[in-house]
């Protein structure tokens, strides 16, 4: 150990706190944004297809409700919100990877079914989404 502090110039370790507190700087700034958003509503949207099924305001939802989101063919989703927070609770896709990932309630938080094309999405109500501006295309 003291063969490497003889090593290390007296810049190098600043270098390095500063570097280990930089490291942070992403995580402090989620937070604060996290902590904006808290006071908004949140809202699932469902979407199939590209096509928005149904949006659920999850702040505030009482009680326990299901329903049944249908695709193609004989494909099913049955989906579960309960006490502000929803998941995909039965499908008939191969793998279950959308029943396998669980509630979700917290804004940003994703769910997905990619044999059916489902997509539930939890959103601030007041967060801005992308538009047609946002979206680079590349040719």
């Amino acid at each position: 150990m003291r063969n490497y502090l003889r090593m290390a110039k007296p810049y190098d370790i600043i270098i390095i706190i500063i570097l280990v507190l930089l490291s942070f700087t992403p995580l402090i700034i989620f937070s604060y944004i996290q902590a904006q958003q808290s006071g908004n509503n949140v809202v699932a949207v469902i979407t199939q297809n590209g096509t928005v099924i149904r949006e659920i305001t999850l702040t505030g939802h009482e009680g326990n409700e299901e329903f049944i989101i249908e695709g193609k063919g004989n494909q099913y989703n049955l989906m579960e919100v309960d006490e502000g927070r929803i998941r995909i609770k039965e499908d008939n896709s191969p793998d279950q990877i959308g029943v396998k990932m669980g509630w979700k309630d917290t804004p940003g938080e994703t769910i997905v079914c990619l044999p059916h094309k489902l997509f539930v999405e939890i959103k601030s109500e007041n967060s801005d989404s992308f538009t047609d501006e946002d979206i680079i295309i590349s040719q």
